[in-house]
Protein backbone atom coordinates (compact mmCIF):
# COMPACT_ATOMS: atom_id res chain seq x y z
CA UNK A 1 0.00 0.00 0.00
CA UNK A 2 2.20 2.82 -1.47
CA UNK A 3 1.00 6.47 -2.54
CA UNK A 4 3.25 8.89 -4.26
CA UNK A 5 5.35 6.97 -6.39
CA UNK A 6 7.10 5.30 -2.68
CA UNK A 7 9.12 1.92 -3.10
CA UNK A 8 8.88 -1.03 -0.57
CA UNK A 9 12.13 -3.05 0.51
CA UNK A 10 11.21 -6.38 1.76
CA UNK A 11 13.72 -7.39 4.50
CA UNK A 12 14.47 -10.57 3.77
CA UNK A 13 16.47 -10.27 0.53
CA UNK A 14 18.24 -7.74 2.67
CA UNK A 15 18.59 -10.42 5.39
CA UNK A 16 20.25 -13.14 3.56
CA UNK A 17 21.36 -15.88 5.80
CA UNK A 18 20.16 -14.01 8.99
CA UNK A 19 17.27 -15.82 10.34
CA UNK A 20 14.22 -13.32 9.10
CA UNK A 21 10.19 -14.01 9.23
CA UNK A 22 7.91 -12.40 7.10
CA UNK A 23 4.67 -11.79 8.51
CA UNK A 24 1.48 -10.67 6.15
CA UNK A 25 -2.12 -11.54 5.70
CA UNK A 26 -4.89 -10.34 3.76
CA UNK A 27 -6.48 -7.84 6.36
CA UNK A 28 -4.61 -4.53 5.13
CA UNK A 29 -4.16 -5.14 1.47
CA UNK A 30 -6.98 -7.06 1.05
CA UNK A 31 -9.69 -5.50 3.26
CA UNK A 32 -10.14 -8.47 5.37
CA UNK A 33 -10.01 -6.60 8.72
CA UNK A 34 -11.00 -9.08 11.00
CA UNK A 35 -10.68 -12.31 9.33
CA UNK A 36 -6.95 -13.00 11.14
CA UNK A 37 -6.36 -14.53 8.03
CA UNK A 38 -2.66 -14.65 7.37
CA UNK A 39 0.71 -16.20 7.28
CA UNK A 40 4.45 -16.00 8.19
CA UNK A 41 7.44 -17.16 5.91
CA UNK A 42 11.01 -18.06 7.53
CA UNK A 43 14.18 -17.46 5.71
CA UNK A 44 18.09 -17.85 6.30
CA UNK A 45 20.43 -20.04 6.70
CA UNK A 46 18.80 -23.46 7.65
CA UNK A 47 20.77 -24.56 9.99
CA UNK A 48 20.57 -21.15 11.79
CA UNK A 49 16.55 -21.45 11.67
CA UNK A 50 16.01 -25.65 12.41
CA UNK A 51 15.15 -24.99 16.25
CA UNK A 52 12.70 -22.24 15.77
CA UNK A 53 11.10 -24.07 12.77
CA UNK A 54 10.32 -26.90 14.75
CA UNK A 55 9.19 -24.77 17.24
CA UNK A 56 6.17 -22.87 15.53
CA UNK A 57 5.35 -27.16 14.02
CA UNK A 58 5.21 -27.53 17.40
CA UNK A 59 2.98 -24.83 18.48
CA UNK A 60 0.81 -24.70 15.42
CA UNK A 61 0.23 -28.50 16.23
CA UNK A 62 -0.65 -28.36 19.80
CA UNK A 63 -1.78 -24.68 20.72
CA UNK A 64 -3.35 -22.92 17.74
CA UNK A 65 -6.72 -22.99 16.17
CA UNK A 66 -6.15 -22.04 12.58
CA UNK A 67 -9.37 -20.13 10.56
CA UNK A 68 -9.59 -23.26 8.02
CA UNK A 69 -12.69 -21.07 6.28
CA UNK A 70 -11.02 -18.44 5.85
CA UNK A 71 -7.35 -19.54 4.33
CA UNK A 72 -9.72 -20.65 1.50
CA UNK A 73 -9.61 -16.74 0.94
CA UNK A 74 -5.78 -16.43 0.66
CA UNK A 75 -4.79 -18.08 -2.49
CA UNK A 76 -7.51 -16.34 -4.20
CA UNK A 77 -6.56 -12.78 -3.18
CA UNK A 78 -2.89 -13.46 -3.68
CA UNK A 79 -3.41 -14.83 -6.66
CA UNK A 80 -6.11 -12.48 -8.06
CA UNK A 81 -6.58 -8.78 -9.74
CA UNK A 82 -4.73 -6.34 -8.01
CA UNK A 83 -7.23 -4.46 -5.98
CA UNK A 84 -5.10 -1.95 -3.64
CA UNK A 85 -3.18 -0.09 -6.12
CA UNK A 86 -6.14 1.88 -8.05
CA UNK A 87 -7.31 2.93 -4.49
CA UNK A 88 -3.47 4.36 -3.35
CA UNK A 89 -3.87 6.36 -6.51
CA UNK A 90 -4.80 10.13 -7.03
CA UNK A 91 -8.53 9.47 -7.31
CA UNK A 92 -8.24 6.58 -4.80
CA UNK A 93 -10.59 6.47 -1.86
CA UNK A 94 -7.26 5.81 0.34
CA UNK A 95 -5.31 8.36 -1.99
CA UNK A 96 -7.90 11.29 -1.22
CA UNK A 97 -8.24 10.78 2.99
CA UNK A 98 -4.70 10.93 2.98
CA UNK A 99 -4.47 13.72 0.98
CA UNK A 100 -7.45 15.53 3.41
CA UNK A 101 -5.20 14.67 6.81
CA UNK A 102 -2.02 16.10 4.73
CA UNK A 103 -4.01 19.11 3.84
CA UNK A 104 -6.00 19.44 7.68
CA UNK A 105 -2.49 18.99 9.57
CA UNK A 106 -0.59 21.60 7.07
CA UNK A 107 -3.61 23.82 7.46
CA UNK A 108 -3.40 23.66 11.63
CA UNK A 109 -1.40 25.35 13.78
CA UNK A 110 -1.47 22.67 16.20
CA UNK A 111 -0.64 19.42 14.37
CA UNK A 112 1.89 18.42 12.56
CA UNK A 113 3.03 15.18 10.06
CA UNK A 114 5.31 13.41 8.41
CA UNK A 115 3.60 12.19 5.34
CA UNK A 116 2.81 8.68 5.05
CA UNK A 117 3.88 7.66 2.36
CA UNK A 118 2.70 3.47 2.90
CA UNK A 119 0.00 1.55 4.80
CA UNK A 120 -3.57 3.43 5.77
CA UNK A 121 -2.82 5.24 8.38
CA UNK A 122 -1.80 8.89 9.68
CA UNK A 123 0.39 9.68 12.81
CA UNK A 124 -0.27 13.46 13.42
CA UNK A 125 2.17 15.27 16.14
CA UNK A 126 0.46 17.97 18.89
CA UNK A 127 2.57 20.92 18.68
CA UNK A 128 2.75 24.93 20.22
CA UNK A 129 0.86 25.82 23.24
CA UNK A 130 -1.82 23.31 22.41
CA UNK A 131 1.07 20.60 23.39
CA UNK A 132 1.48 21.87 26.75
CA UNK A 133 1.19 19.36 29.36
CA UNK A 134 -0.46 16.82 26.58
CA UNK A 135 -1.41 13.46 27.86
CA UNK A 136 -2.46 11.20 24.16
CA UNK A 137 -4.50 8.95 26.52
CA UNK A 138 -5.96 11.55 28.40
CA UNK A 139 -6.67 14.09 25.16
CA UNK A 140 -8.37 10.29 23.38
CA UNK A 141 -10.75 10.35 25.56
CA UNK A 142 -11.31 13.84 25.95
CA UNK A 143 -12.41 13.96 21.95
CA UNK A 144 -14.27 10.97 22.54
CA UNK A 145 -16.65 12.61 25.20
CA UNK A 146 -16.40 16.10 23.73
CA UNK A 147 -16.42 15.89 19.55
CA UNK A 148 -17.20 12.06 18.92
CA UNK A 149 -14.22 11.46 17.65
CA UNK A 150 -12.35 8.36 18.25
CA UNK A 151 -8.37 8.04 17.49
CA UNK A 152 -5.65 5.94 19.52
CA UNK A 153 -3.30 7.28 21.37
CA UNK A 154 0.33 7.46 20.22
CA UNK A 155 2.17 6.05 22.77
CA UNK A 156 0.20 2.91 22.41
CA UNK A 157 2.51 1.93 19.57
CA UNK A 158 5.50 1.87 22.49
CA UNK A 159 7.05 4.89 21.63
CA UNK A 160 8.11 7.20 24.06
CA UNK A 161 6.56 10.18 23.47
CA UNK A 162 2.86 10.96 24.26
CA UNK A 163 2.13 14.27 21.88
CA UNK A 164 1.52 12.16 18.74
CA UNK A 165 -2.19 9.94 17.56
CA UNK A 166 -3.17 7.66 14.79
CA UNK A 167 -5.88 7.87 12.36
CA UNK A 168 -6.50 5.44 10.34
CA UNK A 169 -7.74 6.55 6.53
CA UNK A 170 -10.38 4.33 5.78
CA UNK A 171 -13.04 7.12 6.49
CA UNK A 172 -14.18 8.87 3.36
CA UNK A 173 -12.16 12.11 2.71
CA UNK A 174 -15.23 14.57 3.01
CA UNK A 175 -15.53 12.64 6.78
CA UNK A 176 -12.24 13.06 7.49
CA UNK A 177 -12.05 16.50 7.22
CA UNK A 178 -14.65 17.03 9.49
CA UNK A 179 -12.78 14.48 11.72
CA UNK A 180 -9.81 17.32 12.01
CA UNK A 181 -11.71 20.09 12.38
CA UNK A 182 -13.65 18.94 15.67
CA UNK A 183 -9.54 18.12 16.69
CA UNK A 184 -8.47 21.28 15.53
CA UNK A 185 -11.48 22.87 17.36
CA UNK A 186 -10.62 20.46 20.88
CA UNK A 187 -7.07 21.50 20.38
CA UNK A 188 -7.91 25.37 20.34
CA UNK A 189 -9.23 24.68 23.66
CA UNK A 190 -6.26 23.36 25.01
CA UNK A 191 -3.86 26.29 23.17
CA UNK A 192 -6.30 28.65 24.99
CA UNK A 193 -6.13 27.75 28.00
CA UNK A 194 -2.33 26.99 28.13
CA UNK A 195 -2.41 30.40 27.33
CA UNK A 196 -4.04 31.87 29.69
CA UNK A 197 -1.95 30.11 32.20
CA UNK A 198 1.55 30.70 31.58
CA UNK A 199 0.76 34.89 32.09
CA UNK A 200 -0.92 34.06 35.64
CA UNK A 201 2.38 32.00 36.90
CA UNK A 202 4.38 34.98 35.47
CA UNK A 203 1.98 37.26 37.67
CA UNK A 204 2.75 35.20 40.20
CA UNK A 205 6.47 35.39 40.18
CA UNK A 206 6.54 38.80 40.04
CA UNK A 207 4.17 39.53 42.67
CA UNK A 208 6.38 36.69 45.27
CA UNK A 209 9.80 38.98 43.74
Amino acid sequence: MLYDGAEFEPLAPLAGDHPCITFSGLSKVHRACGWRVGWAVLTGAPARTADYRNALDLLSGLRLCANVAGQYAIAAAVNGPDTISALCAPGGRLYETRRAVIEACAASEHLQLVEPKGALYAFPSVVGPAATGFDDHKFALDLLETEDVLIVPGSSFNVPYRDHFRVTLLPQAEMMREVFARIDRALARRAEAATKVVPLKAKARTAAA
